[in-house]
């Protein structure tokens, strides 16, 4: 089957070819109807046919929200919310981001939430997996959260002996320049999960890919507060854009990381 689609005013005119003949169909008000689409071409059938994989984002997120409004179909209704936000916007709004989206309520913003929440839940299912051995590898396990954010957010990771993760904790506020480090929280949290050590990660949405005063003296203060408790702040890494800085690598000959491991082995 293959369609064309001609806009006019707020009429939308469908040429598509069935069974070798041409079939003209015209809506009105500019909406694209589901029923106008053949069914193996909808992305229900679509994907119970053929399998998530060959659906557009459109069409995924069709099936997410379930009905358009009024004014928009379901197709047309996911095809702007892809186009003006992205899945990544989406995938990083709160609820009162949003129902401020021409078309989404309550309903719909609590699907689009309860989904992305799973994602996110079956992507820290691998955790047990994944060993940090260096900083770029906690900068590619983390940095899908940091996409997008306009306020600061302080990610705690946990890690066994191995380098391990077992954990992770996330500290936010809504001051887009600091958080709050919540020491008392790292700390029982960390002997909570019998973690060995951690990793500090929070990003700089203003783009300043160094390190401010504040974030070393927040280094420090945590490090002397898990020393004790035989609890290893192992590196501070700072996220800006899609790059990265370790404080730990940029103050050390020798990455700490590197001496763990030879001392684990």
């Amino acid at each position: 089957m293959y369609l064309i689609v001609f806009r006019k005013s707020t009429s939308m005119v469908f040429f598509y070819i069935e069974n070798w003949k041409l079939i003209v169909k015209i809506t009105s008000g500019g909406i694209m109807k589901i029923d106008l689409i053949d069914k193996d071409n909808r992305p229900r059938e679509k994907i119970i046919n053929k399998g998530a994989f060959y659906l557009t984002d459109d069409e995924l997120l069709a099936i997410m929200l379930g009905s358009g409004t009024k004014e928009e179909s379901i197709l047309d209704l996911s095809a702007r919310l892809i186009k003006e936000y992205g899945l990544k916007g989406m995938f990083n709004m709160n609820y009162n981001d949003l129902i401020k989206i021409p078309g989404i309520k309550e309903a719909k913003a609590s699907k689009l939430l309860a989904t992305f929440e799973i994602a996110r839940r079956a992507m820290k299912e691998k955790d047990n997996n994944i060993i940090l051995d260096k900083a770029i590898d906690v900068y590619n396990y983390i940095k899908s959260e940091y996409i997008l954010l306009t306020e600061e957010v302080l990610t705690i990771i946990y890690v066994t002996t191995k380098l391990k993760v077992i954990g992770r904790d996330k500290f936010t506020t809504k001051n887009s320049s600091k958080v709050n480090v919540p020491y008392r929280d790292i700390v029982i949290n960390a002997i909570n999960k019998n973690a060995y050590g951690i990793f500090m990660v929070h990003n700089h949405p203003g783009g300043n890919i160094k390190p401010s005063p504040a974030d070393i003296k927040v280094l420090n203060e945590l490090k002397d507060i898990l020393k004790p408790l035989e609890i290893h702040l192992f590196d501070s890494i700072i996220i800006a854009g899609d790059s990265y800085y370790s404080i730990a690598e940029a103050t050390t000959d020798i990455n700490p990381l590197n001496q763990l491991k030879l001392n684990i082995k």
